[in-house]
């Protein structure tokens, strides 16, 4: 036992000490990135859309210990605004995505990895056409009670206008990413202590905003996040929960004459992670950040920040979940050093028949610059699934976007945009 203490307590710190010298900044990426891959999968638990019945469940292609699992989207809709800014278009669209993911099936580790690609065409106005796609590779090595989590991905995507902080360009801009990460967590008792490791570097593709050129190279940047998570699990399934980040952002390519964006920022979480294992699920986290910059120029931010996760389950054919968070992250214009982002999130599941599903989901966003002004955004979408059989499912949704600004910082950021989106898709998945 005093061994594995030995052990526990020289990892955590470590991990402080690296948190303490880190450079680092927490992206809005998570939903870049698929679930299903070691070190990506997010693990938000099981609603009624994702928790599908045995016969409804694809087989895949298996291969020894591994299992392939190919998927194809295939969708046909019409968007009532495909342009940015004040101009407003609309255009039937089709989207095409092909994905496939492959898992293994060991009673301990775990590797796995996934590829997608995404092609999207507007027939009314092809300039507009845009191809994402990623891939992630990711493995976890059982080390007795411990867990050693190695993951890596790269994506290649555009913007979407419908967000927060966007620019109104000429056509969506291209961006890549690449990260890498690890993480090791140590158990010891009701303990449990996970230092962590990720970078991330982002570099964006060059624009037009009224025909007229607008690099985005001010924006390339290289991102580490270091530090530790700390769990007591005080009954079975409940747990407190201790954050410590270090975490900042270094610009590599800031224009002659402008003030470098560079920051090192500190973050300290604390909360509760509360499952009773039938009806309801509860995790929440709050503290503050403190974000300095290598510029004179930009003041130093001290900002509330918070994480939180509810999750209900009234049968077991309807779920609800609904998420807060409030935290910084940098900005899309040159110029602004960052802003809070505020998020609150609703999703209600029903499942009607067995093979009919509905989901209904609701949102409210906001962003707080940090040189003055905000950006509101509200969201709400509704969708019906029918799973045919377990090769195939067909899908009816609609989506709302709306967006409103006051004292935008730069004329280049998309101040008001509405969108509408109805699609219809046919997945096929062996």
């Amino acid at each position: 036992m005093f061994g594995r203490s030995t052990l526990l307590s020289g990892f955590l710190a470590i991990a402080l000490v690296v948190c303490l010298a880190g450079r680092a900044v927490a992206a809005l990426m998570t939903a870049l990135f698929p679930d299903g891959v070691p070190g990506y999968d997010a693990g938000d638990g099981v609603t009624v859309e994702t928790r599908l019945h045995p016969e409804q469940m694809p087989l895949g292609l298996r291969e020894g210990a591994f299992q392939f699992l190919p998927r194809l989207d295939e969708s046909f809709g019409y968007t009532s605004n495909a342009l940015p800014g004040r101009f407003r278009h609309g255009s039937w669209q089709v989207v095409t995505a092909p994905s496939v993911t492959v898992d293994s099936d060991w009673s301990r580790d775990a590797v796995g990895a996934a590829a997608s690609v995404q092609d999207t065409r507007y027939l009314a106005l092809p300039g507009q056409d845009r191809t994402d796609g990623g891939v992630s590779a990711g493995g976890r090595l059982d080390i007795g009670d411990d867990k050693l989590t190695l993951a890596a991905a790269h994506v290649s995507q555009h913007e979407d206008r419908s967000a927060l902080d966007s620019i109104a360009s000429d056509r969506p801009i291209a961006f890549n990413l690449d990260d890498v990460r690890a993480s090791y967590a140590i158990t010891d008792g009701r303990w449990s202590v996970v230092p962590a490791v990720q970078v991330t570097n982002w570099t964006y593709g060059n624009t037009t905003i009224f025909a007229i050129p607008a690099s985005q190279a001010y924006r390339d940047r290289v991102v580490v996040q270091t530090g530790v998570t700390v769990h007591y699990e005080f009954a079975p399934l409940r747990s407190v929960v201790f954050v410590v980040r270090a975490i900042g952002q270094d610009y590599t390519r800031t224009p002659p004459g402008q003030p470098s964006p560079n920051s090192t920022g500190y973050q300290m979480l604390a909360g509760i992670d509360y499952n009773d294992n039938t009806v309801w699920r509860l995790r929440l986290l709050v503290g503050g950040e403190m974000r300095r910059f290598a510029s004179h120029l930009y003041p130093q931010q001290n900002t509330l920040i918070a994480e939180a996760g509810v999750g209900w389950s009234p049968s077991a054919m309807t779920s609800v979940s609904a998420t807060v968070s409030r935290e910084t992250d940098d900005a899309a214009q040159a110029g602004v050093s960052g802003l809070v982002y505020t998020a609150a999130r609703l999703t209600i599941d029903h499942e009607l028949l067995r093979d009919v599903l509905f989901k209904v989901t609701a949102g409210l966003q906001r962003a707080d610059f940090f040189q003055g002004g905000y950006q509101t955004g509200t969201t709400a979408g509704a969708g019906a699934t029918w799973v045919m059989n377990r090769n195939a499912r067909l899908s009816v949704t609609y989506d709302q976007t709306d967006l409103r600004g006051s004292s935008i910082p730069s004329e280049g950021l998309v101040a008001g945009y509405s969108q509408g989106l109805a699609l219809v898709t046919l997945r096929l998945s062996l």
